[in-house]
């Protein structure tokens, strides 16, 4: 459990890493989406409790797909099955999801209760910005990076669902969910170059053979 110890350097990395170039423009271009589209946030929300495109099945399943009950213990099932079947790969992965999850929440929960923005449901005051979104990209954001976007469009497109669905069942306003995943890509974004950093010795080498010779083909 050597990458548990090393967590709590890697969680303080990845803040200070949000202050570079990469991550403040993710954050100020999810700032300027918030704000332009603050201006719509009611009329959205009116326009959207009368229609209801999904239904509340599919609301509802948004609300389970994002939430930290569902992606903290399958970030953690996947950094343990790792280590017990000797797939360093998906080990990592699970270690850096776990640490983007709690890079995200911990910097959403500061920042809802500075903001204390009423819910468009008036249930509290937890309303910007959405936890569930950036939970959800933090993870988008974690999978495009290691993976590619052959992992990655799809990651995101799930991470959309589950923010659309915050509007549609009234927890969220548009404002909310669009700085919501622009926090979580800044945090995933950090959690991945944080490993790649730190830990260059946990890079996947692919030896291969070609015609006169071979060579290693390094993935990062």
């Amino acid at each position: 459990f050597r990458e548990i110890k090393e967590a709590p350097d890697d969680l303080l990395s990845s803040v200070r890493r949000q202050a570079n170039p990469e991550s403040l423009a993710a954050l100020f271009a999810a700032g300027a989406a918030a704000g332009a589209a603050g201006n719509s946030d009611s009329s959205i929300q009116d326009s959207l409790q009368r229609r209801t495109p999904l239904g509340k099945d599919a609301t509802d399943a948004g609300a389970w797909m994002g939430s930290y009950v569902l992606l903290l213990p399958a970030a953690g099932a996947a950094y343990f099955a790792g280590g017990w079947a000797n797939a360093a790969g998906v080990q990592e992965t699970g270690l850096m999801g776990l640490e983007a999850l709690t890079v995200a929440g911990v910097e959403t929960e500061a920042l809802k209760l500075t903001v204390r923005r009423e819910r468009p449901d008036h249930s509290d005051h937890s309303s910007f910005p959405s936890g569930h979104a950036s939970a959800s990209f933090s993870l988008a954001a974690l999978a495009a990076s290691e993976y590619g976007w052959k992992a990655g469009i799809p990651a995101f497109l799930a991470a959309g669902f589950v923010g659309y669905t915050r509007l549609e069942k009234n927890k969220h306003h548009l404002s909310d969910v669009l700085f919501g995943a622009g926090l979580g890509v800044s945090a995933g974004r950090a959690v991945w170059k944080t490993h790649r950093e730190r830990h260059p010795e946990r890079f996947t080498f692919a030896p291969y053979a070609a015609p006169g010779g071979g060579g290693v083909i390094v993935l990062f």
